[in-house]
């Protein structure tokens, strides 16, 4: 809208067509099967999770003195009353929603990405998963929380979600910081749309056969024009419903399976261990 590529009245021809350029690379990734898929996505989240930390650095380097002073702040606001009140207010249910959205703990879809990879060791492949959240959430997420903070953009007018960090950005790189958080933002939400397609395929086929879960790649990229022409509101709405819907199943089985989990974790673990002595000794 700033660009005048689109209005608040008149945008569904813009939505119509960038929603056809998306599809049509999504497509060209996912008719390739999931090795394509594995190839790109490989290339592009560490390339993008770089550029972004990247920029995210150069805020902090500006304000280096004042990030201690900045985690405290995030320490003991949420200890505080305000916070658990604004919990009770809802706060905490966007606080979880956010949470599932950036790093899908408990959703159960990672597993089915990890659980193709080929390994001789599954536990060894469960500790390799565990890194996703500590990358995306506890690094990635926390630079954009400080870059917020920083700024001060968070005490200022009513934007939310990515555009108060793209408000931050531009406070402190101007016109270069939103733009370069467009591009990348772009090639983190097609690289999340290529997996979401092989998660859907194995779904269908458990439930329907594997022979018939390659018709799930048309209906996706149909899915991907559908998302494009409806509100905002409503595509969050609906995977806000889905995500919660897919935590259940994937608690109880994670409930149900613990032991065996932490069975083969112990066994793995022993025998590093005793490897490391042997290389020791």
């Amino acid at each position: 809208m700033p660009q005048g590529w689109a209005t608040a009245e008149a945008h569904l021809g813009f939505d119509l067509a960038f929603g056809v350029l998306i599809a049509a690379i999504v497509a060209s990734v996912i008719l390739g099967g999931v090795a394509r898929v594995g190839y790109t996505a490989a290339r592009i989240v560490p390339l993008m999770v770089a550029l972004y930390l990247l920029v995210t650095f150069v805020v902090l380097l500006r304000h280096l003195t004042e990030i201690p002073a900045t985690l405290a702040l995030i320490v003991t606001d949420a200890l505080s009353g305000t916070a658990a009140a604004g919990g009770l207010l809802g706060s905490l249910l966007v606080g979880v929603r956010q949470g599932a959205f950036s790093n899908e703990a408990g959703i159960g879809t990672e597993s089915m990405a990890h659980g193709a990879a080929r390994t001789e060791v599954p536990a060894r492949e469960g500790l390799v998963a565990m890194l996703g959240p500590v990358v995306d959430t506890l690094v990635v997420c926390t630079c954009t929380a400080l870059v917020i903070l920083l700024t001060g953009v968070w005490q200022t007018g009513d934007a939310n979600g990515i555009s108060l960090t793209s408000a931050a950005l531009a406070a402190e790189l101007g016109p270069v910081g939103p733009w370069a958080l467009t591009v990348l933002v772009a090639f983190f939400s097609i690289s999340t749309m290529f997996t979401f397609w092989y998660y859907g395929a194995k779904c269908l086929g458990f439930l329907v056969g594997a022979a018939r879960q390659t018709a799930y790649r048309w209906f996706y990229v149909a899915l991907i024009l559908f998302g494009a022409v409806i509100s905002v509101e409503a595509a969050v709405g609906l995977i806000t419903g889905m995500y919660g819907l897919m935590a259940v199943p994937t608690l109880i089985s994670t409930v149900l399976l613990a032991p065996r989990v932490r069975s083969h974790a112990r066994d793995y673990l022993g025998q590093v261990r005793a490897g490391e002595v042997a290389r020791e000794s």
